[in-house]
């Protein structure tokens, strides 16, 4: 389990982060863009409160246009390339963390996979785990602050 409060950062140090609140979820998103991001299989990824994020060196940023029609803002590190999180505009109030940036990435415990549909054939998904051919219901994730999922 993820204990809060937890850091991370990019490859290279320059940017770094830290999150005062647990993370709502926590999964894999199997999209083309997930796949191009880090040039693999999928992102592995968090999402937690946007005010409980703070982001330290100078990240770059990089807006592209989902299939949802929502635009993704990407922070990356200029030095090393990182992906750090990302912010989507249809939910202004969660950052989402690429979990492959933690300093304890082994203690996040994944239980849900998004774009299912998109999934490469050699990716076995646990049988247990919460499976969305698109985009994920948080929903039942989002209980204890339901208003985190509106614009």
């Amino acid at each position: 389990m993820l204990e809060v409060p937890f850091e991370g950062g990019c490859q290279c140090g320059e940017v770094r982060y830290r999150c005062t609140a647990p993370p709502f979820v926590s999964y894999t998103c199997h999209c083309l863009a997930c796949q191009h991001l880090t040039s693999s299989a999928f992102a592995t990824c968090i999402q937690v409160p946007a005010e409980a994020l703070s982001v330290s060196g100078s990240p770059s940023f990089r807006e592209r246009q989902a299939d949802s029609g929502n635009l993704l803002s990407t922070a990356f590190c200029a030095t090393c390339g990182s992906a750090i999180c990302s912010a989507n505009s249809a939910r202004p109030r969660i950052r989402t963390i690429y979990v492959g940036t933690l300093e304890r990435a082994e203690d996040v415990e994944i239980n849900a996979h998004i774009w299912t549909k998109r999934r490469l054939p050699w990716v076995v998904l646990p049988p247990s785990h919460r499976k969305f051919p698109e985009a994920g219901d948080w929903r039942p994730d989002y209980a204890r602050e339901p208003s985190r999922l509106e614009g």
